[in-house]
């Protein structure tokens, strides 16, 4: 799933190697944004990376004015863990005529993956499946890790790309590789042979630099960065 995509030259190449590889998965739609927050931090500007679905939902959507009924930016901003759409809990009457919309386009569930960045930068990766509750969680784990590489490499593409990649230490990127191998805080440190606090620290360095609230988010970014 992601080594295809880290070779293709803009986001949305990049989203469509990533979407046909997810087919045998019944995914029926890929919607990869990003969000910069202005400065007052009330407000997110949008840059869509890819967008794509069935014919026909598109203008639906726009017709319907569906865009004020969008739960997903307001989600994105409070959650760093991926999560269901089934699992957001819809405030308005206009939210669940969307979900309802939804289900009668085939979107029976998905799943959206956020992806935070440095500079307030916050992303996600949206998949509608068909039947979600068909995959297996490991099958559904690796598409949300492929979603974080995949989404950091079309933010690289795009004009919303870092000047350069943050400088992480040597302890640092040594600790986010350890994590990457499924490693705890205490075997890294007896690994390392240091305390388990100060791998602690490392590795909530390098999640600050970096911009991540996850590991696994910290993880994918120095794997599209090449710092790993």
């Amino acid at each position: 799933m992601v080594e295809a995509g880290l070779k293709e030259a803009t986001p949305a190449r990049v989203g469509r190697v990533f979407f046909d590889s997810l087919q045998r998965f019944g995914v029926r739609a890929i919607y990869a944004r990003g969000y910069q927050t202005s400065a007052s931090a009330l407000d997110l500007e949008e840059y869509v990376f890819s967008r794509i679905s069935p014919a026909g939902w598109e203008s639906f959507y726009a017709e319907r004015r569906f865009q004020d009924a969008n739960w997903l930016p307001r989600e994105v901003r409070r959650r760093a863990e991926p999560f269901k759409w089934s699992d957001v809990a819809l405030i308005t009457p206009e939210e669940r005529a969307l979900e309802q919309a939804l289900k009668d386009c085939g979107f029976e569930d998905g799943i959206a993956t956020p992806c935070h960045g440095p500079g307030g930068y916050i992303g996600v990766v949206s998949l509608a499946f068909e039947r979600l509750d068909e995959v297996a969680p490991a099958d559904l784990s690796a598409v949300q890790f492929a979603s974080l590489i995949l989404h950091n490499r079309m933010r690289e593409l795009s004009r919303l790309a870092t000047a350069g990649p943050p400088r992480l230490s040597r302890r640092e990127r040594d600790c986010i590789a350890f994590v990457a191998q499924g490693k705890s805080d205490w075997e890294i440190s007896v690994i390392m042979g240091v305390a388990q606090t100060t791998v602690i620290s490392h590795v909530q360095n390098a999640k600050r630099k970096l911009g991540a609230s996850t590991r696994a988010q910290a993880v994918a970014q120095c794997l599209t960065l090449g710092l790993l």
